[in-house]
């Protein structure tokens, strides 16, 4: 039943999610909104793993602690073939390869773009030459403005990109360069990349990583507005539109909808709004959870009280001790 119930939570959630989570509203609340497209993939990914895990380990077993989950997967493993045993290996099954694709998915997302990078500015350097405020200029025709998270983080900007860019708009891009590296965008980006190789045919992994790369560039957006002005940012979104390597992020990156945005602001957010976002986050990552707890909670009751039980009056055991 509690598997049940985990596996209906992560079935709604990945249903429910990409439609309440990319209307208009989330551009006015675009750190929030990142965090509940992760907190969704993260409720989606422990309900699944936890209902495959209690389909081998019941809930019982856990009462037990680790001689009991020893001896149910032993048991599951030993007794193959009979209809409840064999659910369990399929359950635990299940339970591993998913988890063993999510760590691959994590690794190889975050490897091979840390590899990336690194071969992409090992190309860069000798052909640059450091600019003003520490960013690094490159000699090209195409004007493009993109960041290199890592460590260092480094800005590049090209030869093109200061010739078509005023002194007011080069410095609201490369704020918004520089939100990107302070803020670890890309860590939230690789997270949603990730979940999306792990789990490619599921709908919400897509429509995670398309919108978290576009809040992203909201929340870089907003920072450079803050000290430049949203008409510098704008003007400066159209100069650059989508000119940035595949693993960097650039500062034309989805151009339309990041100069309408600057131009004709969205409402700001009232409070309750924020907590009801906050709010939910924080019921997407306890949901889960408190589900198996309070199932193993219940599970170790029921056997103390079956276990320290008085015996009931006129039962054999009862009589005898009278």
């Amino acid at each position: 039943m509690t598997s049940l119930v985990l596996l209906v939570w992560a079935v709604a959630v990945a249903v429910v999610a990409p439609p309440a989570l990319t209307g208009r509203w989330t551009t006015s609340l675009p750190r929030l909104t990142v965090g509940l497209w992760l907190g969704a993939e993260l409720s989606v990914s422990v309900a699944v793993l936890t209902a495959g895990l209690l389909v081998a380990v019941p809930p019982a077993a856990f009462a037990a602690g680790l001689e009991g989950i020893v001896v149910a997967c032993t048991r599951a493993l030993t007794g193959l073939g009979a209809p409840n045993e064999t659910l369990a290996v399929i359950g635990l099954l299940a339970t591993v390869v998913l988890a063993a694709r999510i760590v691959i998915g994590l690794i190889v997302t975050f490897t091979s773009a840390r590899r990336w990078r690194r071969r992409h500015l090992a190309a860069l350097l000798p052909l640059g030459r450091p600019g003003a405020n520490g960013w690094t200029v490159v000699d090209h025709t195409t004007a493009a403005v993109y960041c290199l998270p890592g460590r260092p983080g480094r800005v590049v900007v090209t030869s093109a990109a200061l010739d078509a860019l005023t002194a007011e708009e080069l410095a609201a891009v490369l704020r918004h360069e520089r939100a990107h590296l302070r803020g670890r965008h890309h860590l939230l980006v690789a997270l949603a990349v990730a979940f999306h190789r792990a789990l490619p045919g599921l709908p919400m992994a897509d429509a995670a990583e398309t919108e978290i790369r576009r809040l992203v560039e909201h929340l870089a957006d907003d920072r450079a507005s803050e000290r430049h002005g949203r008409q510098a940012v704008a003007t400066a979104i159209v100069q650059l539109a989508d000119r940035a390597p595949r693993h960097a992020l650039g500062a034309g990156t989805g151009a339309v909808e990041r100069v309408r945005r600057m131009l004709a602001p969205p409402a700001r957010p009232r409070t309750l709004h924020r907590l009801v976002a906050a709010s939910a986050i924080g019921l997407l990552l306890t949901g889960p959870p408190a589900v198996a707890i309070a199932s193993a909670g219940l599970a170790l009751h029921a056997a103390t009280c079956s276990t320290n039980s008085p015996p009931a009056a006129g039962s054999p055991a009862h009589v005898a001790g009278s």
